[in-house]
């Protein structure tokens, strides 16, 4: 039952978490905010990112009081998982293993969306889907693609982003 609970708990605060990355990101890119997947961030948040904004103030480019909440939403999720018994003992894991944990979220998100990326910049490049992810991904893609050249019409730096993301996955997992 702890398992179930704990599983559930994981992939509610994954979601919403990467939810609140993704407004935060999406107002770092300075998208308008009559875009669909802005909207889309911004009513699935508000209701938590709101009372944050009355102490927390926004910057120009950076939705501080999304990352602060998603920073909470890592805490709880990480009390929880204290709680149930299966996490560590002392305050390592509410305050660098929530912010590790919110790393893990956001190189999740991005991988995710390069996935999405990929697959639509090899079956259908004229869908309006495939210009919003290129337009959020070209600045993850950017670096790979000064130094993975594009072989036969294949834009081969999504795969080798994805490939460093699993293994920085891979290494950061323990410290969450």
């Amino acid at each position: 039952m702890a398992g179930t609970f704990l599983f559930t708990l994981k992939l509610l605060c994954s979601v919403f978490g990467s939810l609140l990355l993704l407004r935060a990101y999406l107002r770092y890119l300075g998208i308008p905010g009559n875009d669909p997947l802005v909207s889309f961030a911004h009513s699935l948040t508000q209701w938590a990112v709101e009372p944050a904004s009355k102490f927390i103030k926004r910057t120009r480019n950076i939705e501080w009081p999304s990352i602060f909440v998603c920073y909470l939403v890592a805490v709880i999720y990480q009390f929880f998982h204290w709680l149930m018994g299966s996490g560590h003992g002392g305050v390592w894991p509410f305050v660098f293993g929530s912010a590790v944990l919110v790393v893990y979220w956001a190189i999740e998100l991005a991988m995710w969306a390069t996935v999405l990326f990929c697959i639509f910049s090899w079956v259908n490049q004229a869908s309006a889907n495939y210009r919003t992810l290129s337009y959020l991904c070209y600045p993850i893609l950017a670096p790979f693609k000064k130094v993975i050249p594009v072989w036969r019409n294949i834009d081969f730096s999504g795969v080798a982003f994805i490939i460093l993301a699993n293994i920085v996955l891979a290494l950061i997992t323990p410290l969450t």
